[in-house]
């Protein structure tokens, strides 16, 4: 069963009408989401301290805060509450939340067993069940929820509906890899390692938004469905050995292909499929339609 969305009218005043912000919402939100979040993290590398309140800032402030403002100053607080009420949508088949919650990490473990480096944890694969299943609970209230409502809910929300599921998620990806990039420079990591990953992260994140967005259209765009899928990556990179960071990524690669073939293969008419369905679908999950601008 889908959430429909309603669409209430822009605010129209004058005023908001002629602020920055709607008139350029995506510049907006990432001039706000970078200059805020970067801010943080950089004192945080820069000073030594303990990165999670930083990271907590960055979600709830920079990501968030930033994506409720614009909106608001777009479409008034009725395009607030139908942002937020899409972290609330959570009816869209068993199926699909098996794949959100368990793809990623049995993948994972497929990866690390083919590839020799499996290991079976000390508490038992009984207790390593538990303690994902906690991790992905706690990181999605903590953390990704509030992260997808900025990227997912808003950004590639925003893109998509401008250009369609492909380029939207390819358009959203450097933004998304580009806000974590003062992580990369945190601790006494060698340049090869530091500049290895900035490699990875923005050679992964093209696939993973593509991931996101395939969640978004066939979930009625559900930021929960996303948040989830986001905490479970995160939760999956202790599973494939001491250096299960790179199983995760393979696993992700390879639930983005099996879903985007599942997709083709098995084509319902309540998917949105072909570029102006996707613009459509996207469209109608916002309260005042795509942004204006392109960035």
């Amino acid at each position: 069963m889908r959430h429909n969305q309603g669409r209430p009218e822009p605010a129209r005043s004058a005023g908001r009408s002629s602020t920055f912000a709607h008139r350029r919402p995506m510049t907006a939100f990432l001039l706000l989401a970078f200059g805020t979040g970067w801010t943080a993290l950089m004192l945080a590398l820069l000073a030594d301290l303990p990165v999670e309140p930083f990271l907590l800032f960055l979600s709830y402030v920079s990501l968030l805060g930033s994506a409720v403002f614009v909106t608001r100053a777009v479409g008034g607080p009725g395009a607030v509450r139908a942002l937020l009420s899409r972290l609330l949508i959570w009816r869209f088949g068993l199926g699909r939340w098996i794949v959100i919650m368990f793809g990623v990490p049995v993948l994972t473990v497929a990866v690390a067993a083919v590839w020799g480096t499996l290991e079976t944890p000390g508490d038992g694969w009984g207790g390593a069940l538990a303690d994902y299943v906690v991790a992905v609970v706690v990181l999605g209230v903590l953390v990704n929820m509030w992260e997808e409502t900025g990227w997912g809910g808003f950004a590639q929300s925003h893109l998509m509906a401008r250009h369609g599921l492909l380029v939207g998620s390819l358009l959203t990806a450097p933004l998304f890899a580009g806000i974590h990039l003062p992580l990369q420079f945190l601790g006494d990591a060698p340049r090869s390692q530091v500049v290895i990953g900035i490699a990875v992260l923005f050679a992964a994140a093209p696939v993973y938004r593509y991931l996101l967005g395939m969640h978004l259209l066939d979930t009625g765009g559900s930021i929960l469905a996303i948040a989830v899928q986001h905490a479970s990556w995160n939760a999956s990179q202790d599973l494939g050995g001491d250096d299960g960071w790179w199983q995760s990524i393979v696993a992700v690669a390879l639930l983005t292909l099996l879903l985007a073939l599942q997709r083709r293969i098995r084509h319902k008419q309540t998917t949105p499929m072909g570029l102006e369905a996707e613009k459509a679908a996207a469209g109608g999950w916002l309260a005042v339609g795509p942004a204006v601008d392109s960035t």
